[in-house]
């Protein structure tokens, strides 16, 4: 059959609410363990732009005692006890849950809240609780300043699981403190009590602030060493929030001024350990509330709890792959590892983040925020054990092992996981670096999580879309950035700039950064970038620069929306086991649930190339890939969280070489007289070389700020549409395994559409669809012409 033209559907994808979530109770059901953490809303249902309060950034929720008796949520970024409440753990709003575009997490409905705090450090330098950080600069940004704060004033380290309790670490100045969060009873009262331990001297004075009165209401000092705050709650003007301090240190006293309730401190000597204990009560109470609380336990020691403690999920879920069959069409086939869907802890399986360890065994990361390990990924696949190894995290989008150790990408963090006592789950969940910043958008979704071969580490942060996919909520200093984190993970910086929502990245063998990006503001369709330091990539917006740029860089190539409507990562081929395309990039679609193959060249200073589509299809959205160590097999994971075409939750499959010929293309060159194609084996020579078996379109895109663009002829820039190219010639080579395209009239191009109709020499069909860019084009076969081909 002869192929003398195409038709090609463009889709516009938009930013839709999670079809997964749509009318499910999959999220409520779902035990997320002793703490969440996330972005959280106020109990008025207002974000950190919109009110005061509890409303958090970067915010751990810590459940205290069972899941209705009450809850603390803690402040990574300020290090202050955001608020504390009874009654509950917390409402379960957002894109992640309930798939609703805008609002977070915030306080159970029905919880009574105890104390709170405004958005203030938690800890004063000197006497001072006066925010240091900087507010953002530039168009669009927002009012109020993001990040943590400087590691000389205070500095999360990261938290110890242990049973029931949940140990806090953090450094105030030069001293260490670890604080336990927790629901106590004495007689009839209920208190919420937060101990600490400080270990290390400090060079200076650091007061607590405890907790904050809102602006109607004046905290007074109370008998018996405690204050009083009258309550929050305008029914119940009777009731009061009373605090104490158990252990005080040496000349600590109460200061009660502009609302806030303080414990100056004088510096740390060591060794200290006391605790704060909040309970609501009516004012008539005091002297009850005193006795109560001198019959609490005395404040405790800590490092116990620092050793791991029993494990929270012994029962592990065993289930069956199913082995795929190649057809005609392909040499590799997809082989189906079930997810643990059904478990007892009714956790909501959609794979975000997928590394192996080095005997062979899978860590994958959720959306949801769990990790889970999977053994038993032999040939077969008889016998799949999960163990779920940690919980809690901040949308997990990205995971990394390296030396064995599981690092895992969150909105709010790098989080680096350690099992202390070897019983198969992490007990201290480190901060290995927590330098992004964090607004409260819906949609500045933190991606991925890369290392390079000298052990830096990459990741890349959206903007924060506003719901319905156009324009943008305020702007922090971090939006639309790619970073790099040294592999001890102390320095932090800022990689490029001007990226939309780069669901995926890559690096590869030789340290190339990859990045890609979904269709939207300025971004006229997906493309494939190769980034260098300090690069603008795409857009304006969100460049965090001035001037802002009127030009962008080239990308390696644009991809056309029916190929793939919504980016995923990227990989490269380092494995000999994997038929013959070692050193090729891996694209993955999350929208289409499919994988491409990038072929690239490389010509002086430019990158151009284009992206064949794999004739293999998922169960799912696929976002991250990595190839095992043990069978040199790639493996692929996905979710269903937003538009795609894949169908199920969550899917991991196994991508594997049959051993089986290969008809593939791997190599393009680019000239001015047309198009040198290279495959993996021999062609049919009959199909091959017919003329008529190819077809060529080329067009433009608009950039504009406007959410995509329409195809634009090359011929007139002002017409919608394609330009056609007449294929004049076809040659085959000798060897039969590369065809010299000749085309009239090309010229540099965002996109060219070629489609083929070709067979292998043994009949099998080819991949008909090579779609990419051309940047540049050297005169064909001119001496001293730099040249590499893939990369």
């Amino acid at each position: 059959m002869k192929l003398r033209q195409f038709y090609l559907v463009s889709t516009i994808l938009s930013v839709t609410a999670s079809v997964a979530t749509a009318g499910s109770d999959k999220f409520k059901d779902m035990d997320y363990g002793r703490f969440l953490s996330g972005t959280f809303n106020n109990t008025e249902g207002k974000n950190s732009l919109q009110g005061t309060g509890c409303a958090t950034d970067k915010g751990i929720a810590i459940k205290l005692g069972g899941d209705k008796e009450g809850s603390m949520l803690f402040d990574t970024d300020l290090l202050r006890m955001s608020g504390g409440w009874t009654g509950g753990f917390v409402k379960l709003n957002g894109v992640t849950f309930d798939g609703a575009h805008g609002p977070n997490p915030q306080p159970a409905d029905g919880s009574e809240l105890i104390f709170q705090t405004n958005r203030h450090p938690g800890w004063s330098k000197g006497d001072s609780f006066t925010d240091p950080r900087k507010v953002p600069v530039g168009p669009g940004a927002a009012p109020i300043a993001f990040g943590p704060l400087p590691q000389e004033w205070a500095k999360y380290k990261g938290l110890y699981l242990s049973g029931d309790n949940t140990v806090l670490v953090y450094s105030v100045g030069t001293a260490t403190v670890m604080e336990l969060p927790a629901i106590e009873k004495s007689g009839t009262q209920t208190f919420l009590t937060r101990t600490f331990n400080v270990s290390g001297k400090g060079t200076q004075s650091a007061n607590l602030l405890v907790a904050e009165a809102n602006k109607d209401t004046t905290p007074e000092l109370a008998e018996n060493g405690a204050v009083a705050i009258l309550s929050n709650d305008p029914k119940n003007a009777e009731a009061r929030v009373l605090i104490s301090v158990l252990g005080a240190p040496a000349a600590a006293k109460w200061e009660v001024a502009e609302g806030k309730v303080v414990l100056k401190l004088a510096a740390f000597i060591g060794g200290e350990s006391f605790k704060i204990v909040y309970s609501k009560a009516p004012a008539a109470n005091a002297a009850e509330f005193a006795k109560a609380v001198k019959a609490l336990a005395k404040p405790a020691n800590l490092t116990p709890l620092t050793k791991g403690g029993a494990a929270h999920w012994p029962e592990t879920v065993q289930t069956k792959g199913e082995l795929g069959q190649c057809d005609k069409n392909s040499a590799y086939a997809v082989d189906t590892i079930a997810p643990p869907f059904e478990n007892p802890y009714k956790a909501w399986i959609r794979f975000a983040g997928l590394d192996f360890f080095k005997d062979g065994r899978a860590a994958l990361s959720t959306w949801s925020g769990d990790v889970w390990i999977a053994s038993g990924l032999d040939d077969k696949l008889e016998a799949v054990t999960w163990k779920r190894y940690a919980t809690g995290l901040f949308q997990s989008l990205g995971l990394k092992i390296v030396n064995d150790t599981v690092y895992v990408l969150g909105r709010d963090q790098i989080t680096r996981l350690s099992d202390l006592n070897g019983d198969g789950e992490a007990d201290f969940y480190e901060n290995f670096n927590n330098d992004v910043q964090v607004t409260p958008g819906f949609h500045e979704f933190a991606f991925d999580l890369q290392t390079d071969p000298a052990g830096n580490f990459y990741f890349a942060k959206g903007g924060p879309v506003n719901p319905g996919g156009r324009g943008w909520g305020p702007l922090s200093d971090h939006n639309g950035c790619i970073f790099k984190i040294s592999k001890d993970g102390k320095k932090f910086e800022v990689f490029a700039t001007g990226v939309r929502a780069p669901n995926g990245m890559g690096v590869g063998p030789n340290g190339e950064v990859t990045i890609g990006d979904n269709q939207g503001t300025w971004v006229p369709a997906n493309y494939i970038h190769v980034v260098k330091p300090g690069e603008f990539v795409e857009v304006p917006d969100l460049a965090h620069k001035v001037p802002v740029p009127t030009e962008r860089p080239k990308h390696l190539c644009w991809i056309p929306m029916d190929v793939d409507n919504s980016c995923g990562g990227h990989v490269w081929n380092t494995s000999d086991k994997w038929g013959p395309l070692k050193g090729q990039l891996i694209y993955l679609s999350y929208g289409k649930a499919a994988i491409l193959e990038v072929i690239q060249e490389r010509i002086g200073a430019e990158s151009q190339g284009a992206v064949v589509k794999f004739p293999l299809k998922f169960e799912s959205g696929i976002m991250r890939a990595r190839f095992s160590p043990k069978d040199g097999q790639l493996y692929v994971a996905g979710l269903k969280g937003w538009q795609t075409s894949g169908a199920k939750d969550a899917a991991f499959q196994r991508v594997r070489y049959s051993g089986a010929t290969v008809c593939m293309q791997n190599s393009l060159h680019i000239t001015d007289k047309g198009f040198h194609i290279g495959f993996t084996s021999p062609l049919d020579e009959q199909s091959a070389g017919d003329a008529q078996n190819y077809a060529l379109q080329v067009y433009n895109y608009q950039w504009t700020h406007e959410y995509g663009s329409p195809d634009v002829k090359v011929s007139d820039p002002s017409v919608k549409g394609r330009d056609t190219l007449t294929v004049n010639s076809v040659t085959l080579s000798a060897d039969k395994k590369s065809v010299f395209i000749a085309v009239s009239d090309l010229k540099p191009v965002d996109q060219f559409r070629l489609k083929m109709n070709i067979k292998t020499a043994s009949g099998d069909p080819v991949p008909s669809d090579v779609s990419g860019t051309i940047n540049v084009l050297p005169p064909d076969a001119k001496p001293g012409i730099t040249y590499s081909s893939n990369r």
